[in-house]
């Protein structure tokens, strides 16, 4: 024999479950406004529920295909490279002359041999 299904009131956690004052009653009132589905009459099986769903008007219209649309679109994006965006533009520095690089690479040996007569010869190529 199949037991009768009982009907759940609406709950809501009490103030000791950290529901705010007041929040109690609106949370059973908002459970009550939910609808729930009806108890079929005992002793039949009643009608079937029929689902509200839009009336099916055949397949969609064709459009483009993927890669055609994916060809055919053009973002308004501004590469942060582009001229003219409102980047301030620092002033281009000279490249170094030969003399000068000869002098960093001589500065590097006497630190890495820590030779006093590389430091000079650097000193004596920057100048």
């Amino acid at each position: 024999m199949p037991r009768a299904k009982k009907t759940q009131t609406p709950q809501s956690p009490g103030l000791e479950a950290g529901a705010a004052y007041g929040e109690v009653t609106e949370n059973i009132q908002a459970q009550e406004a939910i609808p729930l589905p009806q108890k079929a009459p005992p002793g039949g099986m009643g009608a079937p529920q029929q689902a509200n769903l839009p009336a099916f008007g055949g397949p969609p219209a064709p459009g483009p295909l993927p890669l055609e649309a994916a060809a055919a679109y053009t973002p308004q994006i501004t590469p942060l490279t582009a001229p003219g965006t409102g980047m301030a533009r620092s002033v281009p520095r000279p490249a170094p002359t030969p003399n000068q690089e000869a002098a960093e690479t001589l500065r590097n040996w006497a630190e890495a041999v820590n030779e006093p007569a590389f430091t000079d010869a650097a000193i004596q190529l920057s100048q």
